[in-house]
């Protein structure tokens, strides 16, 4: 066990962090910019985002999209993608859906969504899982690879179905 002035010493030390917060309160907050990917003011090189479409929200196991499977929510998304944004599908870069459940992240899921909507088959496609994440690091990848030159266009979303892989499911 450590020496009991060890002990002491660190509560008083830690005791001492928290007495000078408390004498000295917090600066007042101030946005800035925080990561490569964002500035404090507009800049030609940001990545803007054109088109953005969901699927309905429904109860799992209950809604009307109970029995519908990912690939048939995905499919309409993509094919609203390309008609409202006028896109030429060849100068998309890269795809990537973030998915938990599914097995794969979803990968197998993605692709054949894309083959569905009559995407060019030679777009690379990724299932992303970060569990409550997925869509979100799905965004950023895609924001990463336009911001550093990878790619021009690129599409990023999720899907999920808790009906179809519950949460309890032995797949994932």
């Amino acid at each position: 066990p450590p020496h009991p002035c060890a002990t002491m010493d660190r509560v008083n030390r830690i005791a001492s962090h928290v007495q000078a917060s408390v004498e000295q309160p917090a600066p007042a907050l101030v946005p800035e910019a925080t990561a490569a990917l964002s500035g404090a003011q507009p800049a030609d090189d940001d990545i803007v985002v054109c088109c953005a479409v969901r699927t309905g929200v429904t109860r799992a196991k209950k809604g009307p999209l109970k029995d519908t499977p990912c690939e048939d929510m995905l499919v309409p998304l993509f094919k609203a993608i390309l008609e409202r944004t006028k896109i030429d599908p060849k100068k998309i870069g890269d795809a990537q859906i973030g998915n938990v459940l599914q097995p794969t992240a979803g990968g197998a899921t993605s692709r054949m969504s894309m083959f569905l909507a009559s995407l060019p088959y030679d777009i690379p496609c990724a299932g992303v899982n970060r569990q409550c994440a997925s869509s979100l690091q799905a965004a950023a990848n895609i924001a990463t690879s336009i911001k550093t030159g990878v790619i021009d266009v690129g599409i990023a979303g999720g899907v999920e179905s808790m009906s179809m892989y519950p949460m309890t499911s032995q797949t994932v």
